[in-house]
């Protein structure tokens, strides 16, 4: 396009240059004939003849050219739009048709229906300036025909229509007056309104109940309910930071048992908040800063691991950390713990030591003796004891008749249930203790105190 419009200058104007020559020429030529005025002949007469011809045909030349240039270059320049069409008259131009929809249903609902003047919309080419939008169509129109109309701006808050007004300028005026009132009342707040304000133009019949005077205005503004002032400020706070509490085992208080070493204090600090409130309520606290003015001290306590002994008469019972008591007299070692080994998966733990056979076995906790007697599964002579709540003990590879409990005996905690033996299967004088759970067998160590 560029090549093609320096390719018509450079024509218009070597046109131009013979133009001028032949103008230049055909002054001469008048001059020359003035000169011969008074000897006017024939030839004088034919050579002035065709330089007219000439000089017409150059100039019908360039008229053509010029022509074609501008028809040429507005053609270039027009685009496609909508033409909004009243009697036959062209109101405007919209971009789209959507565009142009647009303006015809809004003309519709403010005149309505029967004093709408018909529209109609036809696609045309047209220079880009001549395009309008729908608001400024809207606007000829209504100017046009909308007699009883006149040119209003709707106030929105929150997206809920207020009123309306004729003068602009009032609405910022007016929310102006409300913020300026709420400096005066935070004076050392930045101020702003909760709600959004929107304004939209259109137009209203003078009798619609929605048009308000200047002064209704600003009374439906102030009004309580109208508006929220939603303010900012700096707070100055002393603050309190709580202690830590840390928990240590002393073997000096029995299990249960604690006494505070050291007794915590709680530190204070210098701190700025900024702080937003709509209204009276606090909706958001941000720290700005803050600086410690003494720190806390954290609080100490002993929490005792010394296990009591449980005197049974004739026999004494360790009282573990753990649910059960440790459930044989005088044997501590274990032996084999629960979980995998070379025998396969071990689901309890084994006790024993030196001169095991024949040790006291006694109840881990209070409960009801379910099984007792001899096992074909690999426990021996063994004792299993309901504790409730699901949790029950399993005691196995016992003496034969060292047994001490049937079926059905209520036994307390620490009574003696049987000895040590070496039945079932077994390699040696142990005892082999379970713990379960609803059926399942867990290990005994946490119950115990072992960790």
């Amino acid at each position: 396009m560029e090549k093609l419009f320096d390719f018509i200058y450079n024509c218009i104007y070597n046109l131009g240059l013979v133009t001028g020559k032949i103008i230049g020429g055909f002054f001469k030529k008048i001059a020359h004939i003035i000169k011969k005025v008074f000897h006017f002949n024939k030839a004088s007469f034919s050579s002035a003849k065709t330089f007219v011809k000439r000089s017409v045909v150059f100039v019908l030349i360039a008229a053509v050219i010029g022509t074609s240039v501008f028809v040429a270059y507005n053609t270039g320049n027009k685009v496609k739009a909508v033409a909004l069409i009243i009697d036959g008259e062209t109101i405007g131009y919209a971009a789209t048709r959507k565009a142009a929809t647009t303006t015809e249903n809004k003309v519709a609902a403010l005149l309505g229906e029967d004093n709408a003047p018909e529209i109609e919309l036809k696609e045309k080419r047209t220079v880009a300036n001549n395009i309008r939008s729908a608001d400024f169509l809207l606007q000829t129109i209504i100017e046009e025909y909308g007699d009883e109309l006149t040119p209003v701006n709707e106030v929105y808050i929150d997206g809920e229509l207020l009123c309306a007004v004729k003068d602009g300028d009032v609405i910022e005026q007016a929310v102006a007056e409300v913020l300026e009132l709420a400096k005066k009342v935070y004076p050392d707040s930045s101020v702003s309104l909760a709600e959004k304000i929107t304004v939209k133009q259109t137009y209203y019949s003078p009798d619609n109940k929605k048009l308000y005077s200047n002064a209704q205005f600003k009374t439906a503004l102030n009004a309580p309910d109208t508006l929220t002032v939603r303010h900012t400020e700096c707070q100055e706070n002393v603050n309190y930071t709580e202690f830590e509490t840390v928990e240590i085992q002393t073997n000096t208080l029995f299990v249960g048992d604690t006494r505070v070493r050291r007794s915590g204090q709680n530190g204070t600090e210098y701190a700025i908040d900024l702080v937003t409130y709509v209204g009276d309520k606090k909706v958001l606290s941000e720290p700005l800063m803050s600086i410690a003015l003494t720190q806390p001290v954290t609080q100490i306590v002993e929490r005792g691991i010394r296990a009591e002994s449980l005197s049974m008469g004739s026999y004494t019972v360790y009282q573990t950390t753990g649910v059960f008591c440790w459930p044989v007299v005088n044997l501590y070692t274990v032996t084999s713990p629960y979980g995998h080994r070379s025998l396969g998966y071990h689901r309890g733990i084994d006790i024993s030591g030196a001169n095991a056979s024949g040790s006291l076995v006694v109840a881990g906790a209070a409960g009801t003796v379910t099984e007792a007697g001899w096992s074909t599964g690999g426990y021996g002579n063994y004792v299993k004891i309901d504790h409730g709540n699901g949790v029950e003990t399993l005691y196995a590879h016992m003496l034969d008749n060292s047994l001490m409990v049937s079926v059905g005996d209520v036994v307390q905690k620490g009574q003696t249930i049987g000895r040590v033996g070496n039945t079932g299967y077994s390699f040696g004088a142990h005892l082999h203790f379970e713990v379960r759970l609803n059926g399942n067998r867990l290990d005994p160590a946490p119950y115990l105190g072992l960790g």
